[in-house]
């Protein structure tokens, strides 16, 4: 072979691997995003038994045709605390099941020539043209659901075209005997393991080491004995990706990695053992065989087969190893309280998923905020109770940063436009629970003072503060259900919660001020009192913005706006006379 013709062939292969890894990547990412939706709905269902997760993990894969895909978001849905750290290893191994499905599809470019019907449907003849209509769609269809099929179709088409240009460019090795010997050095099974797994760690894709055994065995020709090393070494290698993406996460998602590899290895280096142990004795004559292009795909399987029927009902086993490599440590548990571990980074290529975790974010958020609140609403000066509210606060507005970033970073992917409505709406919740931590905080801040020196304030004083204290709870309390419940009649009740509350708060300062001028006097705690009541009243504005924020997003969803009628009014009265207590209690 000359320089030239060596040069021509390399770069053949080269091309002909890019197209395989670009296309395979493409329609991965492209079939996740279309099937990011259906995740969000059956992703809990399907992990609470592990047998059901086995195959929900199988079928996933398949569809997107990569298991690196599948356990980085296994990976993502742990750190997110969307399923249990046990749970996932029922996933794991589905997944790894799942992608021998790439290589059964990669199998039918075997398929004799003969026939029209089987030429037709072969990979390399239908791919080019799957391929041109994926371009199309992408190019002129406006819909996300439409590009995303064109991407996933074009991304197939490229794959397809990529195996096709590799076994060509191969095709003239089986001439040169140097290739020769390498190809049988990979008949040493810790040889071709350790190659295939360093090759697989590299290139980060399993299947894109199977696709390039199954171009030589189409186009040069390679036995069994040199197959299997490459596809088990290929199936340990390829787990890089799950732990190059649990890398800045959290300690479960890192034990979720480990479950990923552990598995590998405890699935393919026993059956390497176990095999060639029988072959030391009964000398299995079908090693020497040419492997062909079916039989790449009937290794992996069985090889997945053999691993998922032992390691299945045994996957307790990996788990207890996993936690024992990276055990609980005291200071993940204490971070755990301040850290959303919903807000996974790996989530945010399905915006979707990420923006109900953000959802699911916030509302923690808000029940932190209630929680302080109804603490510090007590009036108690222990400093047990103080230290509480300070503990609460602290960790609200640690939530609040995490989750504008993670917004933000929601906000930049490519979303629809209901979703950007959402975001708006978490964005505006957010700030407002935000804002409601940080005067909780100077509320702990007055009662400090007021437990400093009880002079301060007078017992009635302190009485009045307590029941507009208790107006305030219900209207925050409300505001947290009517964040949840996302129903504009909720929303509305709040707005008219707000109007009472408010008018309980006029009704503090006035008592106030008519005390100030019954004694004729200066008091101490005079810039105190108005301090904390404007602290109060400012809760309810941040109640009242979100009740807005809610109907606002209720309007854009039905696509016009409510206008006041009868019910609005009843709705006001029966507000009113549910407040009717307190403000008897205040005039009396």
């Amino acid at each position: 072979m000359t320089t030239i013709e060596l040069l021509k062939l390399i770069s053949s292969m080269l091309g002909g691997l890019a197209l395989f890894l670009s296309g395979m990547s493409l329609m991965s990412d492209s079939l996740a995003a279309m099937t990011g939706g259906v995740l969000d709905h059956l992703i809990g269902r399907m992990t609470k038994n592990k047998f059901l997760a086995f195959v929900f993990g199988a079928v996933l894969t398949a569809l997107v045709q990569s298991a690196s895909a599948t356990t980085v978001l296994t990976v993502g849905l742990v750190n997110a605390g969307m399923i249990a750290f046990t749970r996932a290893i029922g996933l794991i191994i589905g997944a790894n099941l799942g992608t021998t499905a790439t290589a059964w599809l990669l199998s039918l470019n075997a398929i004799g020539e003969n026939s029209l019907i089987l030429t037709l449907i072969k990979p390399s003849f239908f791919s080019p043209f799957l391929a041109i209509g994926g371009v199309a769609m992408t190019m002129f269809c406006r819909a996300k659901k439409k590009r995303d099929i064109g991407s996933a179709l074009l991304g197939f088409g490229t794959m397809m075209i990529g195996m096709n240009l590799m076994s060509q460019a191969v095709a003239p090795l089986k001439e040169i005997p140097a290739v020769t010997n390498l190809l049988i050095s990979f008949s040493n099974p810790v040889v071709g393991f350790l190659f295939a797994c360093a090759f697989a760690m590299i290139v980060q894709s399993s299947d894109a080491v199977i696709g390039i055994v199954q171009a030589f065995a189409l186009s040069i020709g390679i036995t069994y004995g040199m197959a299997i090393p490459l596809i088990c070494g290929a199936q340990v290698g390829t787990c890089i990706t799950s732990l190059i993406s649990s890398m800045g996460g959290s300690n479960n998602g890192k034990r979720t990695a480990l479950l990923n590899l552990y598995y590998n290895l405890l699935k393919t280096i026993p059956f390497m053992i176990v095999f060639y142990l029988l072959n030391h004795f009964l000398s299995f004559s079908f090693l020497d065989q040419s492997v062909g292009g079916i039989g790449i795909p009937v290794v992996h399987t069985f090889v997945n087969l053999c691993g998922s029927a032992v390691w299945l009902p045994l996957s307790d086993v990996i788990v207890r190893l996993a936690r024992r490599t990276i055990p609980l440590s005291e200071e993940e548990k204490q971070e755990a309280a301040n850290r959303l571990a919903m807000l996974d980074e790996n989530l945010l290529a399905t915006p979707g998923l990420a923006l109900d975790q953000a959802d699911k974010a916030v509302t923690l958020l808000s029940k932190t905020i209630g929680e302080a609140f109804l603490v510090s609403a007590s009036i108690k000066e222990e400093p047990e109770v103080l230290a509480q509210v300070q503990v609460l606060t602290e960790r609200s507005r640690r939530y609040q940063e995490q989750i504008d970033a993670y917004l933000a970073r929601i906000a930049s992917c490519d979303i629809s436009r209901k979703d950007r409505a959402a975001v708006s709406l978490l964005t505006t919740c957010t700030a407002a629970f935000g804002r409601m931590g940080r005067v909780v905080e100077r509320i702990l801040g007055m009662l400090n003072d007021i437990a400093a020196s009880r002079d301060l304030l007078s017992e009635e004083d302190l009485r009045d503060i307590v029941i507009n204290g208790k107006a305030i709870e219900e209207v925050l309390q409300l505001t947290i259900t009517g964040y949840n419940a996302r129903t504009p009649n909720i929303s509305r009740t709040v707005r008219c919660y707000t109007e009472e509350v408010m008018a309980i708060g006029d009704i503090v300062k006035r008592r106030y001020m008519q005390r100030v001028h019954e004694e004729g006097r200066l008091r101490r705690g005079g810039t105190l009192f108005t301090d904390l009541c404007y602290a109060q009243s400012q809760l309810i504005d941040f109640c009242d913005m979100i009740a807005e924020a809610l109907i606002r997003f209720e309007e854009a969803r039905e696509g016009k706006p409510r206008l006041p009628d009868e019910s609005d009014d009843l709705l006001r009265q029966k507000v009113h006379e549910t407040f009717q207590d307190k403000f008897d209690a205040l005039e009396n």
